[in-house]
Formats: C-alpha cells, structure tokens, sequence
C-alpha cells in the first residue's frame, strides 16, 4: 500500500520502518483511525514528548501527512483530510506531570482525558472549568485543538482563557515551550493561543498548563418552562443583569429537553437553565432570585435542582446530542447574545433538530440523528449559512456524518491571509492535518 505526494510515492514498510521507534501501533488496528473513506498507512501512539518529535521529523522526512488523534470524539469536525499517510494517537501521553494545590495550577499531557484530570483535581478540592461532551473519552489535547466550549463558557470563557502555558511539537520535531524557545519574539503572535482550535494544523499539543478553581461548597439549577423563546432569553437576561454567579445558562427546545430525559413530548416548550454555585447561603440566595425573575413573566412551571440532582442534570445538557456517538449531523451557530432567540429559529425551521442556545453567548448547538435529518441537507445547510451570515453569524459543520460536498467551516474569514501565512511558516509542506481547517488549511 501506497499514497502519493505530488511526485513522491510513500511506501507503507518505507513509513513503517521509520517509525519502528516511535512505538508503532499493529497494522490490525489501523481501521480504527478510519476518517470518511481514509484509512491511514501507519499509525503510531507515542509515550514521551520526544517520541511525538521523533515521528513528526520521519513524517516530515518522507513527505508523509499527519493526522493527530485524541480520544476520538470530534474526528467529525472539519473537512476530510486531501492527505492521510500517518495517525498520531496521542493517548500515550496520559499522565498528570505536577499539580500545585497551593498555586491553582496543573500541567497535564495532551493525551490525558478530562474526566482523569479532574478526578485527581477532585482529590484537592478542585477542578478545571471546562466541561466538553463524554468527557470519559475527550482528551486535553483533543479539547485544545478543536476548541469545543461547554455551558461552564457562561463562566469561565472558552479553553483558550484557561490555559497558561504549553509544549507543543512542530512539524518538523522541534519541541517549544511557552517561555522555553519564545515563539512569539519570532512571529509577533502567542503561537500556544493560535494553536487552541486550529485542529493541529500549525504543531501537535502535547502538553498543557492550567490555572484550576476551588470546588464550588454547593450548586443549584432552576428549571423553568417557556412558551417561547423570546420568554426564556428575557428572564435570562433579567438575571444576568442582576449580576448572580451564573455558572451555567441554557435553553433547551422540546426535542432536546426530550432527548437528556426530562419530557417524553417533545413538545414545542423551551425550558430554561441557571446554574449557579458557591458557599450555600449565596446559592440560596441566587436560586429565590432566578425563580423570582422567572415567575415575574408568569411562567407557572419552575423548580430547583439541588448539588447532586444539578450535577446530574448538567452531564445530561453537556452530553446532548453525543450519547451514544456522534450525531449524523451536527451544527453550531455562532452569532450574538442579541439574536440568539433568531438563531434558534433559523436553526429549528423545516426540521426536527434538538436545539441548545447559550443565551448569553450567541452560542447554539443542533442535532439530528439519522431519522429527523431534513429531507435535503445540503440545500438546509446553505440556506441557514446564507441567513446566519445575514446576522454576522456563521455555522460550522461539527458532525457530518454520510454528508459530502459540505465544507465545515464556510466562508473564509477576513483574516484568512494570516492564517495562510502562519500555516506556511510553521508546516512549510503541509503535513499537519492537511485540508481539515478552515479555507483547506
């Protein structure tokens, strides 16, 4: 087996050879690193830094293109690769490299999944404020790369804000360190924020550094049901103003209130979410005045969730459309807190998708399984990217399950060039997950 390069054909024993100390994985399991229709010729899953190096600098040798791997649960985001010689399975860098109690601080490799850091946070009473989907099989690296953000954002802001510093691998081996080799005196740019969601398209996230946060003494959830949507970002709106400690705010529609078990109606309600969490006189508080906003409009259907049942019940929002794998089509629409109320309904038109917002940051999420997909996506997608536009918005393509001929990202951005620029710097043959990221990047 083979793959070609422009003018250079890449030999799989030729791959495999060169990387026979960069701890292979066997050929047999070579299918699971399957994207869409492309199977890798090689696959490695290293256990040290410079095992990563060690099988970027083969890669980059023989022209052989790259493809970083996690824990496997967002492959569906971006495009199909134009080139896939090798998988890098990151998992083998699993463990916790020091946690400082003291200093609110935590360095993690890349392949460590989130719910083994946290339960080690845990321990100290603390945690990290992220919180993506199946966090049993999303690692820290995966999470960077891709970027994906949880409700915990209406808090924290977005994984980029959490971080404080990285070691990342380039394309060609060299290993660099925030505050070790300065990137940054070279390009003007703090290279370990640009590599938070560019999907590994600039280096390979190996290791990352976190400021952590004491665990909350208690928590809370309101639940209240709205007639409209309009209703429920009001009510939201009023508490944001007030100033409580939202941990959490979001509203679910009928199909996706159904889908984490609460209803079995489906029904065309919205039901609002306010998470709110601290010392247990100041969440008492918080919860009298969210049901107080929320009974002002004249909703009769509210009630709170106390520590664990809140707990519970935010796994369930946080996992939505996810459970049992990748939905067969996925959609986030990022816009203004202003229009979430017109992103939902642009987002829920002439289909039955499960629908997310955050109202407090323009955030909406989409589902469908196979069942409820509409009748011709294609034409879905472009209409809603042509209305979403129209709002300063714009709608990636996070799942895209049997969908060809979609790009995920769509437009190019007006800061494009840039991106050009730095892809070509630091993957000057463009072996690092060519074509997944935006513009074919």
């Amino acid at each position: 087996m083979s793959s070609v390069r422009g003018d250079v054909r890449i030999d799989a024993r030729t791959l495999q050879e060169a990387l026979a100390s960069a701890d292979p994985v066997p050929e047999t399991d070579h299918p699971g690193y399957t994207i869409g229709d492309a199977t890798p010729l090689a696959a490695v899953r290293p256990k040290t830094i410079d095992g990563v190096a060690t099988a970027l600098t083969a890669a980059t040798r023989l022209g052989a293109a790259v493809v970083p791997w996690g824990g496997g649960t967002r492959m569906g985001l971006g495009n199909p690769p134009s080139r896939y010689d090798l998988a890098l399975d990151m998992r083998g860098l699993s463990s916790v490299v020091e946690h400082r109690p003291e200093d609110l601080v935590v360095t993690v490799e890349a392949g460590c999944t989130m719910q083994a850091l946290q339960d080690v946070l845990r321990d100290s009473g603390q945690y990290l404020p992220l919180d993506p989907p199946l966090p049993a099989q999303a690692t820290v690296g995966g999470l960077l790369a891709t970027g994906i953000s949880g409700p915990l954002s209406t808090a924290v802001g977005t994984p980029r804000d959490q971080v404080i510093g990285m070691r990342a691998v380039l394309a060609d081996g060299s290993i660099v360190k925030n505050g070790g080799i300065v990137v940054k005196n070279v390009t003007g740019y703090a290279m370990d924020r640009l590599y938070i969601g560019a999907m590994g398209t600039l280096a390979v996230i190996a290791e990352a550094t976190f400021k952590v946060t004491p665990l909350p003494r208690a928590e809370a959830t309101v639940v209240a049901t709205f007639s409209s949507m309009n209703a429920a970002t009001t009510v939201c709106n009023v508490v944001t103003a007030q100033g409580l400690p939202l941990m959490a705010a979001e509203v679910l529609n009928g199909a996706a209130w159904s889908q984490v078990g609460q209803s079995d109606d489906g029904n065309g309600d919205y039901t609002l979410l306010l998470r709110v969490a601290g010392r247990p006189s100041a969440v008492a508080r918080s919860i009298d005045a969210c049901v107080a906003a929320c009974r002002e409009t004249g909703v009769a259907n509210v009630e709170s969730l106390n520590d664990d049942a809140s707990v519970s019940l935010w796994k369930k929002v946080t996992d939505l459309g996810w459970e049992s794998g990748p939905p067969d089509l996925a959609l986030r629409l990022l816009g203004t807190p202003a229009h979430s109320a017109e992103l939902v309904a642009l987002a829920a038109q002439e289909s039955d998708a499960a629908v997310s917002v955050s109202p407090t940051r323009g955030v909406v999420k989409a589902y469908w399984n196979s069942d409820a997909l509409p009748p011709d996506v294609h034409a879905y997608i472009a209409g809603l990217r042509e209305a979403v536009t129209a709002l300063n918005g714009t709608v990636v393509v996070e799942s895209r399950s049997r969908l060809d001929g979609v790009d995920a990202w769509g437009p190019t951005p007006d800061s494009f060039a840039v991106m050009r620029q730095l892809k070509e710097q630091y993957d000057p043959h463009g072996i690092l997950n060519p074509g997944r990221y935006v513009g074919g990047l």
